[in-house]
């Protein structure tokens, strides 16, 4: 009996039974489905290619038979699938749920459609060993004796919307590797698609354009002060005529995206909600100005979900509109966003300094099942700049997952690569938002022995000084370099533990080249305020650990970040979200 219960553990585990069930790669051939999708063939080809490099042995890749041999791989839910799997409702399965199953005839790797299947064979390479770290930087195991254990997995990811925003995730590779959701949003039948909006964020004019609206139309916009304007300001949402142009202005757009599944009727990114006498009796009557929002948001659910039932209405919670309203429910077809874009991000979301946003979450979950948070973890105003948050990334999505969210945006450094730790924080997060449960700590020391290898030991202490200095004061996602965590000792302290990293790697090329880019930030710091933290180093006695003049460091750090890099690498176009080049960075200190 006991051993009857030890086994069925192990088997709900996913872990190997001695023997039983196992599939020997050297003997393998990955197959798929005559009727497969691109995205399926994708799948087995990848499936394929990879075991190939693991094992150092061609993986032959074919379409299937009637049957398949004990150590062969069905990927994707055709025939022979079903076969293998008659329990398994395959037309239930969730567009990205995963199946991951050893059989006595095969090993079954397959998911809903239209991503499950190629998120199913990435989870599986993820654990015989496969990292995407970045899209230069792949660890790829060798095994020529590979092994794949007994495995019984059924997953769906935590989150139903994932994105780590940073550059790395606009390259649909990685992306999808990492079992991201939304990234560049370019179509892509191969990798099963991305989530797919019409219109992102802030639509209200790209809807109802104030050219030639306006003149038409003024009652349509906001009315400020008793004069109806387009400067800065928003759509007056409750006006009837209005809501019944945006409603059939949102079915242009559906019908010529047909692939979306989520439109956007959201605020500009601007305040000055409309203060007419109708709009503020509702703002009145619910306590709240995103009763605006959101009243609008129901209207055009209501009136799309007979022709485009599959599509849901996207709107914000965001500056003026955070607060959540007394009694006005979202329709079951519209995703509220609420921004994190005041909070302290040095804290936990849910810490005391941050608790009127976590009682935001918290009201709004109350009222809807599909609550989305757009959160941040760059310095928009300086990408390259630390932002001490790696430490709180974890306990803030697990959060979230207590508090019944269900989609989140997590927006970095999205038009340049270079943002500070950004490779870290878009991985992390992306292995958190597929599961919300996982160990962060144990992620990011992953993360740094894999990608910085013998300097991640350096680079781990340095996190944890920088997030320490930033959880003793306020750290805001626009603070120029003298935020007040970077005292000259911590930045003292943290130049001398990227320059241990250095030198942990000096005979390693690759890593050594993604330790001086990611060295930058801080070089970045010192070179904003190098009079000044000179002095600092002359008052205190210490030796001065970088260049003896700005112009050399300069120099230095130019060549670092737009340098050329390895395949996947593009260089530092932008220090922040205003698109300043490197070189015109550098300019002024000359």
């Amino acid at each position: 009996m006991f051993m009857r219960l030890f086994w069925a553990l192990i088997g709900a585990l996913g872990l190997s039974s001695v023997g039983i069930g196992q599939t020997h790669v050297s003997n393998t051939v990955v197959v798929y489905d005559s009727k497969a999708s691109k995205a399926e063939v994708f799948a087995a080809s990848e499936m394929a290619a990879y075991l190939s490099k693991i094992t150092g042995q061609h993986v032959k890749l074919s379409t299937s038979g009637k049957q398949v041999n004990a150590d062969e791989i069905v990927v994707g839910q055709g025939e022979l699938a079903r076969k293998l799997c008659r329990d398994i409702r395959w037309n239930r399965l969730g567009p990205e749920e995963v199946v991951i199953r050893s059989t006595p005839h095969g090993l079954v790797v397959a998911g809903g459609n239209p991503r499950g299947t190629v998120y199913a064979v990435y989870r599986l390479l993820g654990r015989l060993g496969v990292r995407w770290w970045t899209p230069w930087a792949t660890d790829v195991p060798k095994d020529p004796n590979l092994v794949i254990p007994k495995l019984n997995v059924r997953e769906v990811p935590g989150m139903e919307f994932r994105s780590p925003y940073g550059y790395s995730n606009l390259d649909n590779a990685w992306t999808s590797e990492n079992c991201s959701n939304f990234g560049a949003n370019i179509p892509d039948e191969e990798h099963g698609g991305q989530v797919d909006y019409a219109g992102f964020v802030h639509t209200y004019y790209a809807l109802v354009p104030p050219d030639p609206y306006f003149k038409q139309h003024p009652e349509w916009f906001s009315m400020i002060d008793g004069k109806r304007t387009t400067d800065n300001a928003q759509l007056c949402t409750t006006d009837p005529k209005l809501r019944a142009f945006v409603l059939e202005q949102v079915k242009k757009e559906l019908r010529k995206q047909p692939t979306a599944t989520i439109v956007s009727v959201s605020q500009n990114d601007c305040f000055n909600p409309c203060q007419c006498d109708r709009c503020r009796a509702l703002v009145k009557e619910q306590g709240s100005e995103s009763a605006l929002v959101l009243d609008l948001a129901n209207y055009v659910a209501d009136g799309i979900k007979d022709e485009f039932p599959n599509v849901a209405v996207d709107t914000l919670a965001y500056q003026w509109s955070r607060h959540a309203p007394k009694s006005m429910k979202p329709r079951p077809n519209v995703i509220v966003r609420l921004c994190s874009i005041e909070c302290d991000f040095g804290q936990p979301l849910d810490a005391p300094k941050n608790a009127a946003f976590a009682k935001d979450i918290i009201d709004w979950s109350r009222l809807t099942h599909r609550l989305y948070v757009w959160d941040y973890i760059t310095n928009f105003a300086h990408y390259i700049q630390p932002l001490p948050n790696e430490a709180v990334l974890g306990p803030n999505i697990r959060f979230f997952a207590n508090n019944g969210v269900k989609g989140i945006f997590e927006e970095g450094d999205y038009t340049s690569n270079g943002g500070a730790m950004m490779e870290l924080k878009c991985w992390l997060l992306a292995q958190l938002l597929w599961d919300p449960k996982a160990d962060d700590g144990a992620l990011t020391k992953e993360f740094l022995t894999g990608y910085y290898g013998t300097a991640g030991d350096a680079i781990g202490r340095y996190l944890q000084l920088i997030d320490d200095a930033g959880a003793k004061t306020a750290c805001t996602i626009y603070q120029g370099p003298d935020a007040p965590y970077f005292s000259y000792s911590v930045l003292r302290d943290s130049e001398k533990l990227w320059q241990e990293a250095e030198a942990a790697v000096a005979n390693d090329t690759d890593k050594l080249w993604r330790v001086r880019q990611s060295h930058l930030s801080i070089q970045y710091v010192f070179l904003n305020r190098w009079d000044e933290l000179k002095k600092a180093a002359a008052a205190a006695g210490d030796p001065w650990l970088l260049p003896p003049t700005r112009d050399e460091l300069v120099k230095q750090w130019l060549t670092v970040a737009t340098g050329p890099g390895p395949k996947g690498w593009s260089p530092v176009t932008a220090v922040n979200e205003g698109s300043l080049k490197p070189e015109d960075f550098v300019k002024g200190f000359h």
